[in-house]
């Protein structure tokens, strides 16, 4: 959408009398729909590298123009709110330019899952030159391997990320990044509902990394697949652990909720809480 077609947009809705409820509603839908492609657009910010400069540059302009279109929406919000009622007519022209705004937004989303595929076909590119290379006798690089995996994981394909971070530990387990490894092997399996191995996982974060910045996060999802399997007292024992061991991580403020909501005293040690497994 054009600058001008913004401000235009912009001075009809801020001209028109407000809608009521029925509008608003479309707001919250528009906006959550907003930060839904913001949410999209930001893992795949992270999947770029340094041969994707092109798309990297029409990512950027999708995310500039839902930037543009979240500020028209909390303009409009805050107008509505401000303003006290209207005639059906304004209302109905109010409605329908919102209406016409989420068809843009609708495109945006339409460029962002083609984008999404340019993506997938650089990653079955680069497997192949991975490949290639390691039958010339070149080797493969665990860097590549990492974010291959993590690539993996931030779009979804699960078991391709628990396989890839498990080659990755295998050729590297000292590695810089042999902790965020393990952690997001962790993590994969929690997502995935298998309880057990989530907690195995994570098990190993704690104790192979005690000192990573994956540690706090890896002892509170822990905890949580611990709530899953009703083992209430293992994961008491990590909250009180996160609280102790890194009072100022943002996982000790969640790890507080958590001990409030089952009732627990925060304050007591987690020493000699946990039960073996």
């Amino acid at each position: 959408m054009k600058p001008i077609t913004y401000v235009c947009l912009l001075i009809v809705l801020l001209t028109a009398t407000p809608a009521r409820a029925g509008t608003k509603e479309e707001l919250m839908r528009l906006q959550s729909d907003v930060l839904a492609l913001q949410n999209q657009i930001r893992e795949f910010e992270k999947t770029f590298s340094e041969k994707t400069e092109g798309l990297r540059s029409l990512v950027v302009q999708l995310n500039d123009q839902v930037a543009k279109s979240n500020l028209m929406l909390n303009t409009i919000s805050a107008t509505l709110a401000n303003q006290a009622s209207g005639t059906n007519s304004s209302q109905q022209s109010a409605l329908q330019e919102i209406r016409n705004l989420s068809g843009k937004l609708d495109d945006t989303a339409t460029r962002i899952s083609a984008l999404a595929q340019q993506v997938n076909e650089l990653k079955v590119q680069s497997k192949a030159i991975t490949q290639g290379s390691a039958n010339q006798g070149g080797g493969f690089s665990t860097a590549s391997t990492y974010d291959q995996a993590y690539n993996d994981f931030m779009q979804g394909n699960l078991d391709l990320a628990i396989q890839g971070f498990t080659t990755y530990l295998a050729s590297s387990p000292n590695g810089d990044k042999a902790a965020a490894a393990q952690y997001y092997i962790g993590y994969s399996y929690l997502n995935q509902q298998k309880l057990p191995q989530a907690v195995s996982a994570f098990t190993r974060v704690v104790n192979d990394y005690p000192g990573s910045a994956q540690t706090p996060s890896a002892l509170y999802r822990r905890a949580q697949a611990e709530l899953a399997l009703q083992e209430t007292e293992n994961a008491i024992a990590d909250f009180k652990s996160v609280i102790e061991r890194f009072p100022n991580a943002p996982e000790s403020d969640m790890a507080k909720d958590q001990l409030q909501k089952l009732g627990a005293d925060a304050s007591k040690p987690a020493g000699g809480t946990r039960r073996k497994r």
